[in-house]
């Protein structure tokens, strides 16, 4: 009894520091978040009383895992994705609040241990996660009697998703024409010899086409409108195949009504639908290669793996078409499943992958020389990240730098760009430097570069560091507004979340007139996604930042992994590189995650497919 007795209190005593330690977290996160002496406050009584109680209750619920590898692992994937967790909301709100992490080893080493810290309260959170994510993976649906026919459930789903699309339409009428439409419009109407790979050509090209439609009928608003339709038809014929997919593998009939919402009604998904970027038509086709992957992963056999094998090569080639990034997601994914491949699969996996980087390479080339275009591509795109790297070097240190740093920074980034470095955006700064130094100091020169960035780097290792978290930022960070606030927001500027203001002025030409014929409906969904009031939205404002959908991401590769279901981890590992490639761009949007947005939820029913030897995903 007393050896019982002594274990219990040694176990309240290493329970009561943890309660110190994750109570002590919560409040630096507090302070980071500018609560004033939240520590001191006291506030931190019943705070201390939550977390031990947590603790408490996480500890029984342990205790109830099976010994061996099955408790320690979950506590172990538990405990990794509290730590970064932790260490992305501390380092995020330092960013936010103060403009910087704090800096040297120490600062960075006080970083890490309050994560440490703030991991423990966040542990328990984690926990119920992981247990979450075994009850989904050991999930059987059970018969709702007749299942609809598919070809049914398709044909409703596009039908109603189209449907919800048309109020949208009309209240952005003809079609939101922001971002880079005034460069693409102008292209367009001096003709195929002025179009810029700036832009993916095939994408300047289905604006000219709408545009030539505009001239045939007489008015080029409605060209315009007609492109808002196509959109809004081939949105919809995939989110349908996406709603298919769902109700496949989860069985119920309610997913099929909670996709129709979701692609239809929710407003980010909505309000992209109808808008000229790029982003659109591509994530439409990110989509459906995920779609086609997936039956190729889980489903097909025989000659449906022949014919499916070709449709991924034509279809994911003409995605490449619009997003350059995407060869290299599609490359380095090539490459992995190659190596995780089952021995008799490797050498049709690499023949497949091989034929589709060629084949979207053999497209590219293809649409320039019908097109006739010769201009070159920006390739200052490329440098995105040390272009802020250096910018940041000399918008903090510029001042006190030996003349020698001075004029090797001077070199690769004028002087008089450092003073307007915007640290969550590096459009300004780069075009300045495409027209400037890039010519005689970047391009072709890496060498030198590499050497040079590297010696900076070397005298400012946190202006480096903070460079690329602050680019970064919107995408893992849950509670950042910088994606949302870069160049403003508000219903007057219409910049906030989704840009929705008007950029269709024509060169000598006439600008396309936007003219609502819904303006209560377009009222409502600027106050979204122009005033960004899901601000004030407690729980469901979170589904409106991109870092949901980042962290949605990473959480179902983490699932994945902990449920030792691997052939679904690989195929997950496709939208993760492509999410990696974003890492490196000017700005985070949320129209950059709009691909991830509308594939996530087929990688998240792919959890409750049942265990690894499933007759349905194998």
């Amino acid at each position: 009894m007393i050896r019982i007795k002594a274990g219990k209190n040694k176990e309240k005593i290493v329970q009561g520091l943890l309660t110190l330690l994750g109570t002590y977290g919560v409040c630096c996160l507090g302070n980071h978040a500018g609560l004033t002496a939240a520590s001191f406050s006291v506030v931190s009584i019943p705070l201390a009383a939550t977390v031990f109680w947590l603790l408490s209750r996480t500890g029984k619920n342990l205790e109830a895992v099976p010994e061996g590898r099955g408790r320690r692992r979950r506590i172990i994937f538990a405990a990794a994705a509290s730590f970064l967790f932790s260490v992305t909301m501390l380092a995020g709100y330092q960013l936010q609040v103060n403009k910087m992490t704090e800096s040297g080893f120490l600062g960075k080493g006080l970083l890490l241990l309050r994560a440490v810290c703030l991991s423990v309260a966040v542990f328990p959170f984690a926990n119920l996660l992981f247990e979450g994510f075994e009850k989904a993976g050991e999930w059987k649906p059970r018969a709702e009697g007749t299942r609809w026919k598919y070809g049914k459930v398709f044909g409703i789903s596009a039908l109603l998703i189209f449907v919800c699309l048309v109020p949208v339409w009309l209240a952005y009428y003809p079609i939101i024409m922001s971002y880079d439409f005034h460069r693409q419009i102008n292209e367009a109407v001096k003709g195929f010899a002025w179009f810029w790979p700036y832009q993916p050509l095939a994408h300047t090209w289905v604006i000219w086409l709408f545009l030539q439609l505009g001239y045939l009928v007489g008015d080029i608003q409605t060209g315009m409108a007609c492109m808002a339709l196509f959109q809004m038809l081939v949105y919809s014929l995939a989110m349908s195949y996406a709603v298919v997919f769902l109700y496949r593998i989860i069985g119920k009939k309610w997913t099929v009504a909670a996709g129709i919402l979701y692609f239809g009604v929710f407003p980010l998904n909505s309000v992209m639908a109808v808008c000229t970027t790029k982003d659109v038509l591509f994530s439409v086709l990110f989509l459906l290669f995920v779609l086609l992957l997936a039956e190729r992963f889980f489903f097909a056999a025989g000659r449906k793996l022949l014919w499916l094998d070709l449709l991924l090569i034509v279809e994911g080639s003409l995605m490449m078409q619009f997003r350059n990034n995407c060869f290299y997601a599609v490359a380095v994914f090539g490459i992995v499943w190659f190596l995780f491949a089952a021995r008799k699969e490797k050498l049709r996996v690499l023949l497949l992958c091989v034929l589709l980087l060629a084949g979207g390479k053999a497209m590219e080339a293809g649409i320039r020389a019908a097109l006739g275009t010769t201009l070159g591509t920006a390739k200052v795109e490329m440098f995105s990240v040390p272009i802020q790297q250096f910018a940041r070097v000399g918008y903090y240190h510029g001042e006190e730098m030996d003349p020698e740093t001075r004029a090797l920074l001077n070199s690769y980034v004028p002087e008089e760009d450092w003073k307007d470095y915007n640290p969550p955006i590096a459009d300004s700064t780069k075009t300045s430097v495409g027209v400037t130094t890039f010519a005689e100091a970047w391009d072709g020169h890496y060498a030198q570069l590499f050497q040079d960035w590297l010696k900076i780097g070397m005298r400012y290792p946190n202006e480096y560091i903070d460079a690329f978290l602050e680019l970064t930022r919107g995408y893992w960070f849950l509670d950042d507004r910088s994606y949302a606030e870069c160049l403003g927001y508000g219903m007057e500027g219409r910049m906030g979340t989704i840009y929705t203001y008007n950029s269709s002025a024509i060169v000598d030409g006439p600008e396309i007139a936007h003219e609502s014929k819904f303006p209560w409906l377009e009222e409502q969904l600027e106050k979204i996604v122009s005033a960004n009031v899901y601000y004030n939205w407690p729980v469901i404002g979170v589904v409106f930042k991109c870092a949901f959908y980042f962290w949605g991401l990473f959480l179902t590769l983490t699932a994945f992994f902990y449920l030792k279901k691997r052939r679904q981890a690989l195929f997950t590992m496709f939208p993760v590189l492509y999410m990696a490639t974003m890492l490196l761009g000017p700005v985070v949007q949320m129209r950059y995650i709009f691909p991830v947005m509308v594939t996530l939820p087929i990688l998240i029913s792919l959890l409750f497919a049942g265990r690894e030897d499933s007759s349905a995903v194998s």
